[in-house]
């Protein structure tokens, strides 16, 4: 066994063996992944059993383990200054999430109303109805994450509505010149609005991360049998 490996050719046994390396850990990286999920999904399931709590509740709470939880409250939207968070699939077809200001006792929340399908044109937006009376609404508590590699393109100018690349409640809070509540409320769905509201916890389910995982670990091992079964016969050609 020794002196077969110490007859193995250095590069090709370095590349194989930072090869295989790479597939183990990206293998472990998606069971990570679909651990995370699990543990998400869990989260969202216990939440939704929780009782329905108020905004003063939330603020008075660690934002953090707020998230998920169910709340209602009296407000009332600004439909004269909302933002169309663009490029949003629903059952293959693009268009918006529209996000509006609503005021309340606790202060002004983002509230998204749920999903709108695009016009033809890019340059024509969507018309949106939204109901300014003061009303009781009700839905789940979002914290929106930012991706630094996702570049805003709406500016302010006090032209209304605005597209938006991703849900940034600074960049929101420019556009308003006001403070924010320091979170974003998913309304839930309502058999009467135009809206759709099919809300995903995760983009991807764990049972996809657990896919990926096993391709990469079955990649990492059919990449070292093969190294192992050419070196072998490479030796006995060699031999001969």
């Amino acid at each position: 066994m020794w002196n077969f490996i110490s007859r193995l050719p250095f590069i090709a046994t370095l590349v194989t063996f930072v090869c295989v390396v790479i597939m183990f850990a990206l293998g472990n990286w998606q069971l990570q992944r679909a651990e995370q999920k699990n543990q998400r999904l869990l989260a969202v399931e216990m939440a939704a059993k929780t009782a329905q709590v108020d905004l003063q509740q939330v603020l008075r709470s660690n934002i953090n383990d707020m998230l998920d939880m169910p709340v209602n409250f009296d407000g009332a939207a600004d439909a004269t200054r909302y933002f169309l968070l663009d490029n949003k699939i629903h059952n293959g077809r693009v268009g918006y999430q529209v996000l509006t200001p609503m005021q309340t006792s606790s202060g002004t929340v983002i509230v998204n109303f749920g999903w709108v399908a695009a016009t033809n044109s890019r340059d024509i937006l969507p018309s949106i109805k939204i109901d300014t009376e003061t009303a009781l609404y009700a839905g789940v508590i979002s914290l929106p994450l930012n991706n630094a590699m996702i570049k805003e393109t709406a500016v302010v100018d006090g032209d209304w509505p605005k597209v938006l690349q991703q849900t940034d409640l600074k960049v929101i809070q420019q556009h308003y010149n006001q403070d924010l509540l320091p979170f974003v409320v998913l309304l839930n769905a309502q058999e009467t609005s135009p809206f759709v509201r099919d809300w995903q916890p995760v983009v991807m389910a764990p049972e996809k991360h657990l896919a990926y995982a096993a391709q990469w670990f079955l990649l990492a091992f059919a990449a070292l049998v093969i190294f192992i079964i050419a070196q072998r016969n490479k030796l006995k050609r060699n031999k001969k």
